[in-house]
Order: C-alpha cells, then sequence, then structure tokens
C-alpha cells in the first residue's frame, strides 16, 4: 500500500486539513506554498485524501522539521523535536544561513531549490530565528552594513505589518532588505520600500509580487578594518 492510498485518521481529519493546518503554523500562504511544490495554486483546494509520493517528498524537503506520521495518519507531534540542535552552547542558536543574499539596493533571486538540511549553520545571539542571510549594498548603512548577517523570522503579512521597520523581502523579482511604509489608500496595492541611506530613491513594491515578508531579529556589525 503506498502513500497515496486512502489516509484519513479515526476522528476524520484529512491529509489535506492537516496540511492546511501546517501551512498557518507556519505562516505560509497556499500560493507560495504551490510555487515551492511546483504545482497550481490550486492544487491543495482539489485534494481529497491522498497525497502522491513525489509530491509528499518534496513536501518533506519545503518542510525538513514536519513529522510524517502526523501529515499522513494524524499520528504524534506536527513537527519533530529540534531543539538539540537549536541550542549551542551558552552564548547562541544554531541557524540555517540562506546561499542567497539580500540586496540593500539590488535585488537577488531567492532561489526555491533551497533546502535548509543542505546549508551552512551560524550562531544566531536570539531564540525563535527561522533563517540568518548576508547583506550585499549599502543602501541601509549605518544601520546595516554589506556583508552583515540578519536573523530574521516571517511574518504574517495578512495579519500585521510593522510599518516603518526593516524588513527582508522576498519577492518574484528578488531578495531585499529595506524599511517598508504603507502608500496612500489609491495606491494600496503597493508598499514603499526606503532605504536608510538617502542616496538611494524608495522603490514602489506591487503587493501581488511579494511572496513573504522577514522581520529582522538581530544582525551582526560588519566593520571595515582598513
Amino acid at each position: 500500500m503506498t502513500v497515496s492510498a486512502s489516509i484519513a485518521n479515526e476522528d476524520g481529519s484529512t491529509v489535506k486539513s492537516r496540511l492546511l493546518h501546517l501551512l498557518k503554523e507556519k505562516r505560509m500562504t497556499q500560493t507560495e506554498f504551490a510555487r515551492q511544490l511546483g504545482v497550481s495554486p490550486t492544487y491543495i483546494g482539489a485534494m481529497r485524501r491522498s497525497i502522491p509520493d513525489v509530491k509528499l517528498r518534496k513536501v518533506m524537503e519545503i518542510f525538513p522539521d514536519l513529522n510524517r506520521d502526523w501529515l499522513l495518519y494524524g499520528e504524534g507531534e506536527m513537527l519533530l523535536d529540534t531543539d538539540e540542535d537549536e541550542t549551542l552552547i551558552s552564548d547562541g542558536y544554531l541557524v540555517p544561513l540562506l546561499p542567497v543574499k539580500a540586496f540593500a539596493g539590488n535585488l537577488q533571486y531567492w532561489a526555491s531549490g533551497v533546502e535548509l538540511r543542505d546549508c551552512e549553520k551560524v550562531v544566531s545571539p536570539v531564540k525563535g530565528v527561522d533563517f540568518a542571510i548576508r547583506i550585499s549594498g549599502n543602501s541601509m548603512e549605518p544601520e546595516f552594513q554589506n556583508g552583515s548577517i540578519l536573523f530574521i523570522k516571517r511574518i504574517n503579512e495578512r495579519a500585521f505589518i510593522p510599518w516603518g521597520n526593516p524588513m527582508v523581502v522576498d519577492t518574484e523579482n528578488g531578495v531585499l532588505v529595506k524599511a517598508l511604509y504603507p502608500l496612500e489608500p489609491e495606491e494600496d496595492n503597493y508598499i514603499e520600500a526606503r532605504s536608510y541611506n538617502p542616496s538611494y530613491p524608495p522603490l514602489k513594491i506591487p503587493v501581488t509580487s511579494i511572496y513573504s515578508l522577514y522581520r529582522i531579529l538581530s544582525a551582526t556589525k560588519q566593520y571595515s578594518t582598513i
């Protein structure tokens, strides 16, 4: 019997309902999940009581801390206990460093094929970090220098956006770090991304092009030694 067979558990919940619960827990939209899974945004809505093996393997790549038995059968906890991998001696926590850069001034594509298990690990000074990512560019100086590492956590942008604060923005055109501001009501389909460095003009980003937003919890400081 393959995992694509009927898989509802005794209380009547299904793989579909558990998958939706997982996305809510991970604060990931169905659109972004579909993009990473390589399917249509309507994929989850069309699910019945099964998930093909090939799609299951991809889901496990997207969420390496997911308990496979929970997704398939509703058994155990949703997420595996990864505390032993997070805690590092007494001065911080191990988190994955994404092999891409958040451009301060320009954009770079955040590759959807990144697997967290293959990422280098770095020490975060604070707990609760999802990823670390390195800055390239000087548009956010003096607050964030070129080469600094940001420790970031995803937010639910549908619920609340902390306007005026610097954030990492993952868009269909690339990744950047900027301070975000709302625009006038007639332009509510856009947000304004501002640099701290006055040499860089503000950018208007279409809301529909944004995949996800990340709050900056902490950052390293990169100083020149010249």
